[in-house]
């Protein structure tokens, strides 16, 4: 891997220069906080046995670029399911929260069940880097197939954390798809004329982790309301179909395309 987003220090996580958002140099980028969430509440509720099945993100204040400190409890840890929560704080001030639900894998029931055609998407080898992504190439790749910021079209992409988000960690499968469901907002909820949404929260729910570092991101669903928006996309990995993720955007003045 290429670097860490935060190095870990005695005040908490120490952020890097890049791991600021795209709204301001000055802001944490939102999916690093939820990548921090899901890497709290792994700590403390993953058992052998058991799945991350859901991760529900709360982005209700401003991050600035400062330490971040985690406060994680397991709320339940029953024989089936584990529950966790998390407060994540920074400048002095809480910036989010999350809970998490942890469930025992078992055996798949008997019968046929109705699924969703399965995204046709090329090998991710065989798609070009995004030519003008920015100076986060290094730790952060994504690949569009079809659409992306300041398209009107669905979009369709392939993206791979290279980075480490803590120093000397390596990602784990929940936290790699913890940071990639906070980008269906912006995937979901941007068009032809740029991102006029912010992210107020995102809910990651899984059917199982996903498997390599390629997760694909495929826009199911834009719903504009008056100022606010919902968003979904599916995730893909090279097997398939993974996990959804939703999320609830508040209009904000624009992103123009070029992110």
């Amino acid at each position: 891997m290429h670097g860490s987003y935060f190095l870990s220090g005695p005040a908490g996580l120490h952020p890097q220069e890049r791991a600021h958002g795209p709204w301001s140099q000055d802001m944490l980028h939102g999916r690093l906080l939820g990548g921090l969430a899901a890497r709290a509440v792994e700590s403390i509720a993953a058992q052998a046995g058991f799945t991350g099945a859901r991760l529900t993100v709360d982005l209700f204040k401003v991050a600035p670029m400062e330490p971040v400190t985690i406060e994680a409890a397991l709320v339940r840890d029953g024989r089936r399911i584990r529950v966790a929560d998390a407060v994540l704080r920074c400048a002095g001030h809480d910036v989010a929260r999350a809970s998490a639900v942890f469930l025992r894998t078992g055996e798949r029931p008997p019968g046929t069940v109705w699924q969703p055609e399965r995204w046709a998407a090329p090998d991710p080898a065989t798609v070009p880097p995004a030519p003008d992504h920015g100076p986060d190439d290094e730790l952060w790749e994504f690949r569009p197939v079809q659409g992306g910021f300041g398209s009107a079209e669905r979009t369709r992409w392939w993206t791979n954390e290279h980075g480490r988000l803590v120093d000397g960690e390596a990602l784990s499968p929940f936290v790699r798809a913890a940071m990639s469901a906070d980008v269906a907002s912006p995937l979901a909820n941007s068009g032809d004329d740029g991102l006029h949404y912010i992210n107020a929260d995102y809910s990651l729910s899984l059917a199982r982790e996903p498997r390599g570092g390629w997760i694909g991101l495929e826009v199911a669903q834009h719903l504009p309301g008056e100022g606010v928006a919902l968003g979904a996309c599916t995730l893909y990995d090279l097997d398939g179909a993974f996990a959804t993720s939703t999320t609830v955007a508040l209009a904000n003045p624009p992103l123009r395309p070029n992110l």
